[in-house]
C-alpha cells in the first residue's frame, strides 16, 4: 500500500477494480480529501485497447501497463478480489491476490468498477480448449500459444494436412476484439513467420467466425462490409452466420454443420457478469447492476456502480472503455459534490465514435462525424490511442515499440 500522505480524517472511500471506469475516477479525484482504498488483484492500470496488439508483439505488455502506486499518491492499495459486500455492516470481504488470506475493509462510499468476464455462452469446450483476451496472462498466452504452433509446425516429416491443421488459428467471435486479434495474428505471418519460415507461413490460416450475419454489429454497415473485404484479400477467411457449438482440442465445430480443424483457439465472445457481481443483493438487467442515472445502487445512496458490471436503467449503455472512463470522470465530480452536501447530477453519455484495426496498416473509424476506412483511418487509430495512453512513460514507450517494430519487425523469440 501506498505510504504516502491521505486524509484519514476524510470520508472512507473503498473502490473496487481497477479497470477504465475505477482508474479513471481515481485519477480525477482529489485523494488528499479522501481516505480512499483501491481493491485489486492487480496492481497496475491495464490500457485494454492495445492489448491485441501485445499478443504478437506489436507492443510489449509492460508498455501498455501503468503502476497505481507510482501514478496515484496517497491511495492505499489492496491487491486483492471481493468476495462478497455485507451492505448493512458497510464491510467489503476480500480474498488477498497473493497468499488467499481473508479480510474485511469498511466503506462509507463504495464504487463498484469490477468489469465483466468474457461470456462463453455455455458453447461445450469453451472453459478448457480456447484461449481468452481479458488480461495480461491472456495475452501472454496466446503469444505463447501461436508460437508454440509455429514450432510443432516445423516438425520434420509431418503429413501437409496435419501442418495445416497446426499452423490453423480460429478467432470466434466478430466484434471489435476478435477483428483486431484476427488482423493482428495476420500481419505477423504475412510479414515476420513470412520473412523467417515462408514454408510455415504458406501453410497457416487465420479463420474468423461470427454467429450474427455480419461482423462489427456495433459499426457502420459499410464499414462492416470493408472490414470483411480487406479480410478476404489478406488471406483470413470469414464465416458469418455460423454459432460454435463446441470446440475441442483439435477442431471447432460450427451450427451449420462445418468442422475446422485447428490447433488454437482463441474466444472472443461478449461479456458476462463476474462472479462477484452475481453473488451481490442488488438488482440486475441483462446480468449487469442496475443504477439509477446518478450511477448509484437503488436504495443504497451509499453504493455506486461503474463500467462494464452496470448499466443505468432507461438508459442501455455499451460495455466499452470509453463508457467506463467518462463514467469514472463524471463519478469524481458528484463525489466532491456529496462531500459538500450537494446532490450528485445524473449521467450523459457522449459517444466519441469507435475505431478498430483491421490489419495492413488499414483501419475503421465510425465517428460521430463521419465513417473511414484505410490507411488514413490507421493513423487516426494510432493518433487517438496513443493520446489516451495514461502516462508519458506509457507514450514514450509504445512510440519505441512501434518504430522498433517497423525497422527491426516483430520479436518471434519463444520462451
Amino acid at each position: 500500500m501506498s505510504g504516502y500522505p491521505r486524509a484519514p480524517g476524510g470520508p472512507r472511500l473503498v473502490v473496487l477494480g481497477c479497470g477504465f471506469g475505477g482508474y479513471s475516477l481515481l485519477t480525477r479525484l482529489d485523494l488528499s480529501r479522501w481516505d480512499a482504498t483501491l481493491v485489486s488483484p492487480r496492481n497496475y492500470f491495464l490500457f485494454y485497447p492495445l492489448l491485441a496488439s501485445a499478443t504478437v508483439g506489436t507492443v510489449e505488455l509492460r508498455s501498455i501497463l501503468e503502476p497505481v502506486p507510482r501514478r496515484l499518491r496517497g491511495l492505499t492499495v489492496l491487491q486483492a478480489e471481493a468476495e462478497a459486500v455485507d451492505f448493512a455492516a458497510r464491510q467489503v470481504t476480500c480474498r488477498a491476490a497473493v497468499g488467499g488470506e481473508t479480510f474485511t475493509v469498511g466503506y462509507e462510499t463504495l464504487v463498484v468498477a469490477v468489469g465483466a468476464r468474457v461470456a462463453d455462452y455455455g458453447v461445450e469446450g469453451v472453459a478448457e480448449h480456447a484461449l481468452k483476451l481479458r488480461t495480461v496472462e491472456d495475452a501472454r498466452a496466446i503469444r505463447k500459444g501461436l508460437l508454440d504452433r509455429f514450432a510443432e509446425g516445423g516438425v520434420p516429416g509431418l503429413p501437409p494436412e496435419e501442418v495445416r491443421r497446426r499452423l490453423t488459428v480460429v478467432v470466434c467471435g466478430g466484434g471489435p476484439t476478435g477483428v483486431e486479434v484476427a488482423a493482428e495474428i495476420s500481419d505477423l505471418v504475412r510479414r515476420e513467420i513470412a520473412r523467417d519460415q515462408p514454408e510455415l507461413a504458406a501453410a497457416a490460416r487465420v479463420v474468423l467466425v461470427e454467429a450474427t450475419d455480419r461482423l462489427l454489429t456495433g459499426f457502420d454497415e459499410a464499414l462492416a462490409g470493408y472490414a470483411r473485404e480487406h479480410f478476404l484479400s489478406a488471406g483470413i477467411e470469414v464465416r458469418t452466420s455460423a454459432p460454435v457449438v463446441e470446440v475441442s482440442p483439435r477442431e471447432v465445430r460450427l451450427g451449420g454443420g462445418e468442422s475446422i480443424r485447428c490447433g488454437l483457439v482463441i474466444w472472443a465472445g461478449g461479456n458476462a457478469p463476474t462472479p462477484f457481481v452475481e453473488r451481490l443483493d442488488a438488482p440486475r438487467e441483462g446480468g449487469r447492476l442496475l443504477t439509477d442515472r446518478t450511477l448509484r445502487l437503488p436504495g443504497r445512496p451509499e453504493v455506486f456502480a461503474i463500467g462494464d458490471c452496470a448499466v443505468p436503467e432507461d438508459l442501455p449503455l455499451p460495455a466499452t472503455a470509453q463508457v467506463a472512463q467518462q463514467q469514472g470522470k463524471h463519478l469524481a465530480k458528484q463525489l466532491e459534490r456529496i462531500r459538500r452536501g450537494l446532490e450528485p447530477k445524473p449521467f450523459r453519455f457522449r459517444s466519441a465514435g469507435m475505431l478498430a484495426y483491421v490489419g495492413g496498416g488499414e483501419a475503421l473509424a465510425d465517428l460521430p462525424y463521419g465513417h473511414w476506412s484505410g490507411r488514413a483511418a490507421w493513423i487516426l487509430w494510432r493518433s487517438v490511442y496513443l493520446t489516451k495512453l495514461v502516462s508519458l512513460a506509457n507514450k514514450v514507450k509504445v512510440l519505441f515499440d512501434w518504430a522498433k517494430n517497423r525497422v527491426f519487425g516483430r520479436d518471434v523469440s519463444r520462451f
